[in-house]
C-alpha cells in the first residue's frame, strides 16, 4: 500500500486503504500488515510473562510486609523500654533494688500476663552511695521474637 508523499505529516490508513485510524506510513519503511491478529502462542507467552512478574511482585510485597511488621514490634518495644526509664527517672526515691516486670498487649496497652504480647522487665542495681545513683536495665521481649529492645540508664543521683 502506497500513501501520499511525506510532507511532514503522518498519514494513517485503514487496512482497506482508506484514510483513518490504522498504520502510520513513514517513507522508506516497509509496512507489513496482518489481518490475523495475535496467535494463541503469543497470547500464552504474554500471559506467562505477566504471571511471572505478578508472582515476583507478590513475593516482594510479602517480604516488605514482614519487615514492616518487625519494625513496628521493634519500635513499640523500644518505646516501652524508654517509657519505663523515664518513669523511674521521675521518681528516683521510689527505686527498689531487684527485678520487676509488667505486661502489655500488641498495641502497648497494659495486659494480663496470660494474654501479653510484650513483657517488660527492669532490673535496678544500687549504685554509688555518695551520689545516690542507681543503674537500671530495661529489657522488652515480644511473643515469639525473644528480646527486642534493651535500654540501660543511670537513674537518680545528685543534681
Amino acid at each position: 500500500m502506497v500513501g501520499p508523499s511525506f510532507s511532514g505529516r503522518i498519514w494513517l490508513f485503514c487496512a482497506d486503504g482508506r484514510p483513518g485510524p490504522g498504520v502510520a506510513l513513514v517513507p522508506g519503511v516497509v509496512q507489513l500488515s496482518s489481518d490475523r491478529g495475535s496467535t494463541l502462542i503469543e497470547v500464552l507467552v504474554a500471559l506467562v510473562l505477566v504471571s511471572v512478574l505478578v508472582a515476583g511482585a507478590m513475593g516482594v510485597l510479602a517480604k516488605a510486609a514482614a519487615v514492616i511488621g518487625a519494625a513496628r514490634v521493634g519500635t513499640t518495644a523500644t518505646l516501652l523500654a524508654m517509657q519505663k526509664v523515664e518513669q523511674l527517672r521521675a521518681a528516683p526515691a521510689a527505686l527498689a533494688a531487684g527485678t520487676q516486670q509488667d505486661y502489655f498487649a500488641a498495641d502497648s496497652s497494659v495486659s494480663p500476663a496470660s494474654s501479653a504480647f510484650f513483657v517488660r522487665r527492669w532490673t535496678v542495681t544500687p549504685g554509688w552511695a555518695a551520689t545516690g545513683a542507681s543503674s537500671v536495665v530495661v529489657e522488652v521481649q515480644a511473643a515469639g521474637a525473644g528480646r527486642v529492645a534493651e535500654v540501660q540508664a543511670v537513674v537518680g543521683g545528685l543534681p
